[in-house]
């Protein structure tokens, strides 16, 4: 393995930018080598503070952001990356005072947004306000960044009850969704999904998510699929008892923060885990369900529109990624990820990975579509009604294990009601071999684009998640007592959302139904 070119050199950047994006564990060590032996090399410590943000590690990216902005106070991406830290650790006071520091530098629209969106999370109503105003008096409103400014301060004007303002703005943005659906709803995704709940994003550690899964199962024995999962090193002992108990189990290792597939491997030799930290082991599912002889698992969506009470929604269409490589589960063929990790853009070299072109074929390749597995299924003699409830059931129990802990009350408690935007959720899900569905990992930010099929089936759940979320409430129809009372009661106009999300949910079904 070559060796990455120094701080001086031009390669430098690019050099480190392929390995976070390959090896991330090796390109944190090397950086954090490099800035103790240079604590003074302003590069080190931005591409640093690249590598904790891609591993999700925004406490230990704040004290490299802040590394760094000691050496270049004026450095445009650290002024970005320390606001967007400290609101992925919660502390949003602090994260509008970095917004605001960064736009004086930067003059980013995004930092301008960001401040008037967190103003309203604090409940500082008059604050956002200012904020939005300040923003639309100097924006392009002909760029997509107005789309957010427009979606805030309607959202603003229905937590201040003023619900006919905000449909002025609503319809702005209708014309706007009209001239371009995909553009629009997808941009809005995008700055939701930027700007979550903080402790959503520390779900991303596939730690966290496994203690959790654990309190669930805990609580109610018996309800779902989840493999046993175990984070080293803290529990290498209990993986040492249930290995004990199950001698021929086999096990999956994956970086606690990893992504994309990096640093997976399957084993059953205990002994290779005994030295291991920052991993999480869980038991494999060795008889997946196969299709044309080879193992996949389903990216399943919950939309949560609302804390509390939780309003949350699953769609039904869906994606499945299939490994190249025929499955076989023998010893000697354990270390072959593309045979059973199937994460598509780990393989994206692998000569025996076919990606259909055409968005129309969604049962061919190495991308399908959920549609696709469950006509399959059906098929082949199974209820692709019972299938998907069963996966149905899977995700509710997740997300009322979530509801148990207090994580939507937290999110509640924080203030305004609609300062936060729709949330999606990706759940990767393997069914085994009798078609019952499995809950592997959670995915915080799934991803929006990628294959033709993935960009088709994304973009009608974006347009679909926008007409849900942005819509006139003072129609043309209503009387005259319904208007006064939308005007009037929060409760009416909270009604009249639900019904306004409710007719227009189409793919999305409501997980409590």
């Amino acid at each position: 393995m070559s060796e990455p070119p120094g701080p001086d050199d031009p390669a430098f950047a690019a050099a480190y930018q392929a390995m976070i994006e390959h090896d991330r564990e090796r390109a944190v060590a090397e950086l954090e080598a490099l800035v103790a032996a240079q604590p003074a090399c302003a590069p080190s410590w931005a591409m640093l503070m690249l590598a904790h943000h891609r591993r999700l590690d925004f406490v230990s990216g704040t004290a490299a952001t802040e590394a760094l902005l000691a050496l270049d106070p004026t450095h445009h991406e650290g002024l970005q990356q320390l606001a967007f830290n400290l609101t992925a650790c919660g502390n949003y006071e602090q994260a509008v005072t970095a917004y605001r520091r960064a736009h004086a530098v930067t003059r980013s629209p995004l930092s301008a947004y960001m401040v008037a969106v967190l103003l309203h999370r604090l409940g500082r109503h008059e604050e956002a306000a200012q904020a939005y105003g300040t923003i639309l008096a100097a924006s392009d409103l002909a760029g997509l960044e107005v789309l957010g400014i427009l979606r805030g301060v309607m959202n603003l004007l229905r937590d201040q009850g003023q619900p006919l303002a905000a449909d002025r703005f609503a319809h702005m943005l209708n014309l706007r969704y009209r001239q371009n659906p995909v553009l629009v709803s997808s941009f809005l995704v995008d700055r939701d999904q930027s700007s979550p709940f903080h402790e959503w994003l520390g779900l991303v550690d596939k730690a966290t998510l496994g203690a959790v899964l654990r309190r669930g199962l805990a609580t109610e024995p018996g309800v779902a699929r989840v493999p046993e999962t175990f984070n080293l090193p803290a529990e290498r002992d209990a993986l040492m008892r249930f290995a004990a108990a199950t001698p021929d189990a086999l096990y999956i290792v994956k970086p606690a923060r990893g992504s994309g597939g990096q640093g997976i491997h399957v084993t059953g030799d205990l002994t290779a885990l005994a030295g291991l930290s920052d991993v999480v082991v869980q038991r494999y599912i060795s008889n997946p369900w196969l299709i044309d002889g080879r193992k996949g698992h389903l990216r399943i969506y919950a939309l949560i529109t609302q804390a509390a009470p939780l309003r949350a929604y699953i769609y039904r269409e869906g994606i499945v990624r299939i490994a190249p490589e025929p499955y076989e589960l023998s010893p000697d063929r354990l270390a072959d990820v593309a045979m059973h990790v199937t994460n598509t853009a780990l393989h994206l070299d692998h000569p025996g990975l076919m990606i259909s072109q055409d968005e129309t074929r969604d049962d061919e390749g190495a991308i399908r579509s959920l549609s696709a597995l469950l006509r399959r299924m059906a098929a082949e003699g199974h209820d692709p009604d019972v299938v998907f409830g069963e996966i149905r059931s899977l995700v509710a129990w997740f997300l009322r294990q979530l509801e148990r802990e207090g994580f939507f009350a937290r999110q509640a408690a924080l203030g305004s009601t609609r300062s936060f935007g729709p949330k999606l959720i990706g759940f990767d899900i393997l069914l085994d071999a009798d078609g019952h569905p499995w809950l592997i990992e959670l995915q915080s930010n799934p991803a929006a684009k990628g294959a033709p099929l993935v960009n088709k089936i994304n973009a009608e759940m974006f347009a679909n998640i926008f007409r849900m979320s942005v819509g006139v409430l003072a129609e043309d129809s209503l009387s005259d007592t319904d208007l006064a009372a939308l005007r009037s009661d929060p409760a009416a106009l909270a009604a009249a959302e639900l019904a306004h999300e409710t007719r227009r949910s189409a793919l999305f079904s409501s997980l409590w139904d």
